[in-house]
């Protein structure tokens, strides 16, 4: 009996730090940051604001800022969110949005194409990140979807 290898349609997003990789089905779309507001004046730096997207208001985030408090802030002239679905079901916040510098490509994640980076210090990485991969060669942070719910949640 042969094996079958298992192929992840995944999305590689760029951003001003790191690029994230993310499975195709847990982001909801791309749009540009219009219609939005700022947010309060006590919420944390990395929380950007909230986007109001089909019907909905969704905080946006800076994720650069979360793993990296000393990163320079995103202005408001962010062009381009990534919104996600969200995993922990809550019908009132059913996405969150992330800044991203340019257009996400498509990218087809197999075992073959990605590697751990460093093995040893799995558990020295930031709660929001899964792991911390090589996908074609190329250093990228697979984003811990739940954490970084929470971690929205307990602070917009």
């Amino acid at each position: 009996m042969t094996e079958q290898s298992q192929e992840i349609y995944s999305l590689i997003i760029p951003m001003r730090g790191k690029t994230i990789l993310i499975p195709s089905k847990a982001l909801a779309e791309i749009v540009p940051f219009i219609d939005s507001e700022p947010a309060p004046d006590n919420h944390e730096p990395w929380h950007l604001g909230f986007l109001h997207w089909r019907g909905t208001k969704m905080p946006v985030i800076s994720y650069e800022q979360i793993l990296d408090k000393d990163f320079p802030p995103l202005e408001r002239r962010l062009k381009m969110v990534a919104i996600i679905n969200t995993q922990l079901g809550q019908k009132d916040a059913p996405y969150f949005g992330i800044g991203v510098e340019g257009i996400p490509r498509l990218g087809l994640v197999t075992e073959e194409s990605i590697e751990h980076c460093d093995t040893d210090n799995v558990d020295d990485l930031h709660p929001t990140i899964a792991a911390d991969v090589k996908f074609n060669g190329r250093e990228m942070i697979l984003p811990n979807i739940i954490e970084l719910e929470k971690l929205i949640q307990e602070h917009t």
